[in-house]
């Protein structure tokens, strides 16, 4: 290998791992994380597979317009009483020749072929509604495929979201942390000093070991959350999120009112629900018209006897008559009429639920989407006021600690100011994580995830 491809190979080499850490770096986006489950998630595969099973059922019903064409040959052995022999069922429309002078116990074989067409054109409106049928609960069967993903999508921001919350909760809690060892550094030469008294040194030992034990409790959430994601991911890779998200420090723009733009799949399910159980009535109410079918055969047979009488059995083997014909028939169910009555009011129930369904899902979205939208608004709202909340903690911490270590307050007051200043710290993040959770639910409510998407940017 020369030096030009040496250096070659050592570059791209160079380059795939620098890519590689890049990627590690930055993290997995949310609308990564989204599409990943989309394309794994097994809800959503079983929900696909119902979706095939319907499409299919209505590529059925519409192939139901051709005719049919069977073709059949069977071969017999029986007594020649009739010339025509024995025609097994199904397949032939016998066309019988004279019967035999006398009753023969003679067995004779005989033989035939067929062709038979059947093609029922004109069904009264009966196979259009049975189509229409299908293709509702097609769409219903969609719908329900939109309505996993958007669940799935969901659970994935949801839990992607409460990952970034609890990582920016970790990096407060290691701050404080880092904040209380300070603290007790100094507490240590003041308590050696003799400016505070010897125990303020045993309780900033006892509140460091308590945030060491949260930090831990908050450290297994955090797998947990992840063990969550990769379940939602079905993934065994390892979940990297972005250390330092523009979630947690941007605000989403306050969003209009989307409710004139819901397209919720569960309304959509509940309208083919709908529409599907009225094709089904107007089915049965076409039940009862009549069908016009239409017919034609042409058949060939050989029998082992002749017309005459004379058995010869070797022509039973071989075709001597060939027959055809074609005909058109009506079918009428007279006596079925009561039967269809029964279905029919058992089916116009079915679509007063459908309708009660239908009415019940558009008050609950509609009432759902008030919820979201002021949940929305109140987060955005109170994210607002936290940073002037975390900036007059900040003051308050160092203006104590200069205090206390100036000997004119005791410990008591330095801890709560600190905490305080901790609480508001993580309370920050979590105002704008939960302002983007808001969001997140005010969108599947929806059933349009790109109202959230659209404002990633991480």
């Amino acid at each position: 290998m020369n030096f030009n491809s040496l250096f070659k190979s050592t570059s791209f080499l160079i380059l795939g791992v620098l890519l590689l850490e890049s990627g590690l770096a930055r993290g997995q986006s949310l609308s990564e994380l989204m599409h990943q489950a989309q394309a794994n998630y097994p809800a959503i595969l079983l929900q696909k597979a119902k979706a095939s099973q319907a499409e299919a059922q209505l590529a059925l019903e519409k192939n139901t317009l051709m005719p049919s064409l069977d073709a059949a040959y069977q071969a017999n052995y029986a007594t020649y009483n009739n010339i025509t022999g024995m025609n097994l069922p199904g397949q032939l429309i016998p066309i019988s020749g004279p019967p035999s002078t006398e009753n023969f116990n003679i067995m004779v074989p005989g033989t035939a072929a067929s062709l038979l067409m059947r093609w029922t054109p004109f069904t009264f409106g009966q196979r259009n509604a049975a189509t229409d049928s299908k293709t509702a609960l097609l769409e219903k069967e969609l719908a329900g495929v939109e309505n996993e993903i958007l669940k799935v999508q969901y659970e994935v921001g949801k839990t992607y979201l409460d990952l970034l919350s609890t990582q920016d909760l970790i990096q407060a809690y290691r701050k404080n942390i880092e904040r209380t060892e300070f603290n007790q550094r100094q507490v240590r030469s003041l308590v050696n000093s003799g400016i505070r008294p010897g125990v303020d040194s045993v309780r900033f030992r006892g509140e460091l070991s308590r945030a060491k034990s949260e930090l831990i409790q908050l450290q297994s959430l955090f797998e947990t959350q992840k063990i969550q994601l990769a379940e939602l991911l079905v993934s065994e890779q390892e979940i990297v999120l972005p250390e330092n998200s523009i979630l947690s420090e941007q605000l989403p723009a306050l969003q209009s009112d989307f409710s004139e733009n819901s397209t919720n799949p569960m309304l959509k399910m509940a309208q083919s629900e709908l529409s599907a159980s009225q094709s089904t009535l107007t089915q049965l109410k076409r039940a009862w018209t009549p069908k016009l079918e239409f017919w034609g055969t042409t058949y060939t047979r050989g029998s082992g006897i002749d017309f005459n009488g004379v058995v010869n059995k070797a022509d039973g083997w071989s075709f001597s008559r060939y027959n055809y014909g074609f005909g058109a028939q009506v079918v009428f169910p007279i006596l079925d009429l009561s039967r269809q009555k029964i279905l029919k009011t058992q089916q116009e129930a079915v679509v007063k639920a459908a309708e009660s369904q239908l009415h019940q899902t558009r008050i609950s979205l509609q009432s759902r989407e008030a919820r979201v939208k002021n949940e929305f608004v109140a987060n955005f709202e109170m994210a607002q006021e936290v940073p002037l909340e975390l900036e007059a903690a900040e003051a308050a911490f160092k203006a104590i600690q200069t205090r206390y270590n100036a000997g004119l307050v005791d410990y008591s007051e330095l801890i709560q100011t600190q905490n305080d200043l901790f609480f508001a710290e993580a309370k920050l993040k979590s105002a704008y994580l939960n302002t983007w959770k808001a969001l997140l639910l005010q969108a599947a409510t929806l059933g349009d995830m790109d109202l959230f998407l659209t404002q990633i940017q991480d």
